[in-house]
């Protein structure tokens, strides 16, 4: 039977300095959900569509530059993380 590539998305985390929610938790449910369709791999691969940004709060100091011209999706909160599921799955 013949399965479809899963998509390669890179995954960082920002430094937690002052986390809102458990980002771990987070991240653990969006691969749970995703299992099938996803590989999240590091944020250095260059094989990747585009980079998953899983920030502890709305301030979302991390550096974004390194990915300028890349797909980029930060998630700030358990809502995010809502609203990243549903777009990845429109769009898969």
């Amino acid at each position: 039977m013949w399965m479809s590539k899963k998509r390669r998305i890179g995954l960082k985390y920002c430094g937690g300095c002052s986390p809102r929610y458990d980002r771990v938790q987070a991240v653990a449910s969006i691969k749970r959900r995703l299992e099938d369709r996803v590989e999240f791999v590091s944020y250095e691969d260059r094989d990747v569509e585009g980079i998953l940004v899983v920030t502890g709060c709305s301030t979302a100091c991390v550096d974004l530059t390194p990915f300028e011209g890349r797909l980029v999706w930060v998630v700030t909160s358990e809502q995010d993380v809502e609203g990243f599921l549903k777009n990845i799955c429109k769009i898969s």
